[in-house]
């Protein structure tokens, strides 16, 4: 029997619970009002919707003094970034200085090895052409040859008269004085193609010089890029969103004792609505920050 009441009193409190929730439903509240329970976490305080923003204080004048001392903040961490930004980019500046400087010397160089080429050969042809020439008188064995070598060439002595062709030793004293001179035709020769092979490994090593400064510098345009992208562009898209807030509290502010929380609520939730769709990589700090500055009724910490 006792079993039956306590399910009848459980009945009728239920009842109880849904008549008063009908009272509530149908109870007049200010325009756009909710009971605060509803709009924010039970530890944040939010003013209603029927408050003023302008009355014995100036809501709108301190909240726009405070949305500028975020934009400042934010304009003050972008100019730290155009810092970090512009020295690389003077970095880059120097590097490509410094490869255009390498490039004049090794096009300088370029032509340099190809006269070096050219005397190199010019030098060594002679030594093959007096060897040649010795080959031929001493081949033909006649006087006459060994004239004609020995003026062709200014073939001497070593007192430095011009070796008589009457000598009986005038083959020897040819063979000699060809050599000798040969050696110091490849010896001249041997210099250009020394000259020649500094030249190009000196090429070679500003080459790749100039290939580490293109490496780096490719390095420091993607830093540069990173950093736009992933943090100038969202600190430049919160000043965007604050400077939005401010023109409206201007706005309201034009309205005088009429302008109301919930009115800045109304559009500062479908404003920032759509601005994050667009601008979805400003920092989340600032987007708390607007919240709490549009007094909108969703607290940073429970985002």
């Amino acid at each position: 029997m006792l079993g039956n009441q306590e399910i009848s009193a459980s009945k009728a409190e239920d009842q109880y619970i849904k008549e008063m929730a009908m009272v509530l439903e149908h109870q007049n509240h200010p325009v756009n009002e909710v009971p605060q329970q509803f709009w924010a976490d039970p530890q944040a305080f939010l003013p209603l919707n029927s408050e003023k923003l302008m009355g014995a204080t100036n809501m709108l004048e301190k909240l726009s003094a405070d949305a500028n001392t975020f934009i400042q903040g934010e304009i003050n961490q972008i100019q730290k970034l155009h810092k970090k930004t512009a020295f690389w980019e003077d970095k880059i500046s120097k590097n490509k200085t410094l490869m255009e400087k390498n490039r004049a010397s090794i096009q300088k160089s370029t032509i340099d090895i190809v006269y070096d080429r050219k005397n190199r050969d010019y030098w060594w042809e002679r030594s093959e052409l007096v060897t040649l020439d010795y080959q031929n008188a001493e081949a033909a064995g006649r006087s006459e040859d060994w004239g004609w070598l020995i003026k062709k060439w200014g073939l001497k002595n070593a007192d430095g008269s011009a070796i008589d062709v009457k000598n009986p030793s005038v083959e020897e004293l040819c063979n000699g004085e060809v050599s000798n001179l040969s050696g110091e035709y490849r010896s001249a020769g041997n210099r250009y193609e020394r000259s020649k092979k500094e030249k190009e490994a000196e090429s070679y090593r500003l080459i790749r010089e100039n290939s580490k400064y293109l490496e780096a510098n490719e390095t420091l345009q993607r830093y540069i890029s990173m950093t736009y992208v992933n943090e100038i562009e969202p600190c430049q898209e919160g000043v965007l969103l604050l400077k939005e807030l401010i023109m409206k509290f201007q706005t309201l502010e034009q309205k005088g004792e009429l302008a109301t929380y919930g009115e800045l609520r109304g559009w500062a939730e479908t404003f920032l609505n759509d601005f994050l769709k667009v601008n979805s990589r400003v920092h989340l700090s600032i987007v708390s920050e607007f919240r709490k500055l549009a007094s909108i009724p969703l607290p940073a910490e429970n985002c």
